[in-house]
């Protein structure tokens, strides 16, 4: 059975500021594109969400329910339940993943 793909607001709103940030410095052909091939990424790898590793920034610390789809520079963070894979964050890989994610897990934006 096909799951369906749920997006949380802090996920909506990750996706919104990177499309908005690279329209300002790049332009909005180039934001496009890029939006595009997130959601394309996430579209084709989530027929095998199971395939993705667990965030191992948060294995560490004990958190092995979340997974992540990478896109360079791009980690898309989602979690899977049995009828749904919520997705819950799109971060920037070069920016500081650790204390980004400890503090959207201290929000509550990571369920």
């Amino acid at each position: 059975m096909e799951k369906t793909v749920l997006w949380s607001k802090d996920a909506q709103d990750d996706l919104i500021e990177i499309v908005y940030y690279i329209k300002e410095k790049s332009g909005s052909k180039i934001a496009k594109t890029i939006y595009n091939r997130i959601i394309d990424k996430i579209n084709n790898s989530i027929s095998f969400p199971e395939s993705h590793r667990v965030v191992p920034e948060l294995s560490e610390i004990g958190v092995r329910d979340i997974k992540e789809i990478i896109d360079p520079p791009w980690r898309i963070f989602y979690r899977i339940s049995d009828s749904e894979i919520k997705i819950l964050s799109i971060i920037d890989g070069r920016r500081n993943i650790e204390d980004i994610l400890y503090r959207k897990m201290i929000d509550g934006k990571l369920k």
